[in-house]
């Protein structure tokens, strides 16, 4: 974990993501083997989700950051528009064991990928271990292994978005899989008497909005970290042909009250309330 954050993190400063970001436009340099892999990984994902999910959304992301920080005024139209300019995760080039952002000005951010891979490589060494039954969370990017005892599958809660000290149901993990959430309810600033969330859309540059929260399951956590974030961008619409494609499963709750689960047909199964809301297949499926 330590090794992976020191290469990933881009709070560091001395990261190889940070130099990366330093050298954009100006030259490729080499980057280590996670580095050239989660970058691969990335352009695989913008490409499903049509650019929803951007590994380079990280000037934007800088912007609102500071804005939740200063709480004081959002981020002004203009501003948007020139950090946007530098949003385009086709202009990250990966050549041999090299990788070059072709704009300066240009910042990759793993925020939203990068604790689903170290989590898929934490699994890949308990498993080369011998280890059979265990469960590996990394601040709710979670896979399992096993099962939780003889005959119990892992279940994994889906927080309530509007009492958050509570669960409105459990989802059972197949062993082996993972499963993330992404929502506004945690991380988001009030200005000027409207919420905003942390989850930016790289399209527009504002926060997305419409949606409280979105749960993935899929058969690794690279994956669901991934396209938890870019299908809550979406929205539920937009995200059926990615869902299909991907080959997961997904929980979405609209931020309106009283509460609803729209959730893909193969969740149905798995799926335990622990009380009153209301659960639809996804509409449109």
């Amino acid at each position: 974990m330590q090794s992976l954050n020191q290469e990933l993190s881009d709070y560091l400063p001395d990261s190889v993501v940070s130099h990366l970001n330093a050298f954009a436009g100006i030259q490729p340099i080499e980057v280590p083997e996670h580095t050239r892999r989660l970058l691969e990984l990335s352009q695989h994902y913008s490409d499903l989700t049509g650019g929803a999910f951007d590994v380079t959304v990280g000037p934007v992301v800088r912007l609102w950051r500071s804005a939740r920080a200063n709480r004081l005024s959002i981020p002004s139209e203009q501003t948007i528009k020139e950090c946007l300019a530098l949003v385009d995760y086709r202009r990250v080039e990966i050549k041999g064991r090299s990788a070059f952002l072709t704009k300066r000005g240009m910042r990759v951010d793993f925020g939203a990928i990068g604790k689903g891979y170290a989590v898929d490589r934490a699994w890949e060494e308990c498993r080369a271990l011998g280890i059979t039954s265990f469960m590996f969370d990394l601040g709710g990017n979670i896979r399992v292994s096993g099962e939780a005892k003889p005959g119990m599958p892992w279940s994994i809660g889906i927080r309530d978005p509007f009492e958050t000290e509570s669960n409105l149901g459990k989802i059972e993990i197949p062993d082996g899989w993972a499963v993330a959430t992404s929502g506004q309810y945690e991380r988001f600033v009030e200005i000027e008497g409207r919420r905003y969330g942390h989850i930016i859309d790289p399209r527009t540059g504002f926060p997305a909005s419409g949606l409280a929260g979105v749960t993935v399951l899929a058969p690794d956590a690279t994956t669901t970290d991934a396209l938890s974030t870019g299908l809550f961008i979406l929205g539920p619409a937009e995200s059926i042909p990615v869902i299909r494609k991907a080959q997961v499963e997904a929980v979405f709750i609209p931020d309106k009250q009283p509460t609803e689960l729209w959730v893909t047909p193969g969740i149905q199964p798995r799926l335990t309330l622990f009380r009153d809301a209301k659960v639809r297949i996804l509409p449109g499926w």
